[in-house]
């Protein structure tokens, strides 16, 4: 029996047709992926910015909190110093008394700026 070479052409036509069908679905299919994606890299990219101004404020805050810290050592230094059988008790009281209203006036200071 001899082969039509119409039906053959005709079957690997709708055969390429089916393919190409199948390729424009899968086109699509990765449009719509790559879209997705650029989606969530933009919200990705936003927060990774959000954190980054985050941890940047909690490093400022940890600078300043160790600056207070050393200042608090340093008060302490000052205190443990003071406390020498020659200057005397009254001498320390006071330079502690002068020390809190300073630190009064700059909590009154910063209260006023707030």
């Amino acid at each position: 029996m001899a082969v039509n070479p119409s039906n053959t052409l005709t079957k690997k036509l709708g055969e390429v047709s089916e393919k190409l069908k199948h390729f424009i679905a899968l086109k699509k299919k990765q449009e719509w992926d790559l879209l997705k994606l650029e989606l969530e890299n933009a919200q990705l990219r936003a927060s990774n910015k959000e954190l980054t101004e985050e941890l940047k404020e909690i490093h400022k805050k940890h600078s300043s909190l160790q600056k207070d810290f050393n200042k608090s050592k340093n008060f302490a230094k000052i205190v443990t110093n003071k406390l020498t059988p020659m200057d005397g008790l009254a001498e320390l009281k006071e330079s502690v008394e002068r020390y809190i209203r300073e630190i009064d006036k700059c909590i009154g200071i910063l209260e006023d700026t707030l």
